[in-house]
């Protein structure tokens, strides 16, 4: 465990302040993070590209497009793959043991929450590109000689930015769940995604029939807004109503949850 003794040698440094934000102690847990997962990894990432090349053997059997669309298969494996990545992030807290030597590290909470977000974003990025250009070249290779013309993947596309995107903010969901939940961390947090949209839509509904029932006993239900009124010549798109809660899902989801992610840590810690 030569990843193992370069974090203890860390901790034997005495002269070194652990609040000092180190970028070399994030590596080092990177290290060992990778160490440590890269056999469930690999099992996963097998798992996907084995179902791509079931998918794309019986498409081609019914004469099928499928191998004309690469970037949709990069895009859906990618994006179930890297939730995946993520769910198992921090696996060292699923034991109680492991959880205190991990907790007891040499390391800050944001070294380590830091360290496991860039593997689960950056370095899973990099690593399922590598991997899918790889069998996308076998793809393009083996299906040639059958008149099968496998398209090379391009992703400086928009689809492929917009999937990034949104696997961000899906990776700071299950990265929250995987900080708070001991046991089956991606089942649960996907259990609790689930119970917390359904009772919002139950709220959403009973709000819109309250209001429902105030209009009609006031007497407004003949009320009636026409869309020039209300959106005063503007693209329905570009509404506030519209744009708020737009921006806030794309841009203050991630943040939000990383910062949870945190203080979960910290939970843990004490």
């Amino acid at each position: 465990m030569v990843l193992l003794k370069n974090l203890v040698i860390e901790k034997s440094r005495k002269m070194e302040n652990i609040q000092t934000f180190s970028i070399k102690r994030v590596f080092l847990l990177m290290q060992k993070s990778v160490y440590e997962n890269a056999r469930y990894v690999l099992t996963g990432l097998t798992t996907v590209f084995g179902i791509f090349t079931i998918v794309l053997f019986f498409n081609a059997l019914h004469d099928g497009e499928a191998w004309k669309n690469m970037q949709s298969f990069y895009v859906i494996g990618f994006i179930i793959a890297g939730l995946i990545v993520s769910g198992m992030a921090f696996t060292n807290l699923r034991t109680k043991e492991k959880a205190m030597s991990y907790l007891s590290l040499p390391a800050s909470l944001l070294e380590k929450l830091l360290a496991e977000l860039l593997l689960t974003t950056v370095g899973f990025i990099i690593m399922y590109t590598a991997i899918f250009y790889v069998y996308n070249l076998l793809i393009y290779l083996v299906g040639a000689p059958f008149n099968l013309h496998a398209n090379i993947l391009n992703i400086f596309t928009k689809e492929v930015f917009e999937g990034y995107w949104l696997y961000i903010i899906l990776q700071s969901v299950l990265l929250t769940g995987a900080a708070t939940f001991r046991k089956a961390p991606l089942f649960l947090t996907l259990f609790s995604l689930f119970v917390v949209g359904t009772a919002l839509l139950i709220i959403v509904v009973l709000i819109a029939l309250s209001f429902k029932g105030y209009l009609e006993s006031s007497g407004l239900e003949n009320l009636r807004i026409t869309d020039d009124e209300f959106l005063k010549g503007e693209n329905p798109e570009h509404h506030p109503l519209v744009q708020i809660p737009k921006i806030m899902f794309y841009y203050v989801t991630a943040p939000l949850f990383w910062v949870v992610a945190y203080f979960k840590l910290k939970e843990k810690e004490v």
